[in-house]
């Protein structure tokens, strides 16, 4: 179950970059910023896409078929 382990922290790491830029907005963007930013433009929704996909397919389909 290592690998489990990794996407914890990458979860961890994610939502504390988060709350980090939302204590201090002027200095870095937040997540939801990064993903705003993205959304505006054909190539960004193109990675946000893919990105979702990712995730998906490597955190639920992966771990949820028996075997």
């Amino acid at each position: 179950m290592p690998i489990i382990a990794v996407w914890v922290a990458l979860l961890v790491l994610l939502l504390t970059w988060e709350f980090v830029c939302r204590r201090h907005p002027s200095r870095w963007t937040s997540l939801a910023g990064l993903g705003a930013r993205l959304w505006g433009s054909v190539t960004g929704r193109a990675a946000l896409l893919l990105v979702w996909a990712f995730v998906g397919w490597h955190v639920f389909a992966r771990y949820t078929v028996p075997g």
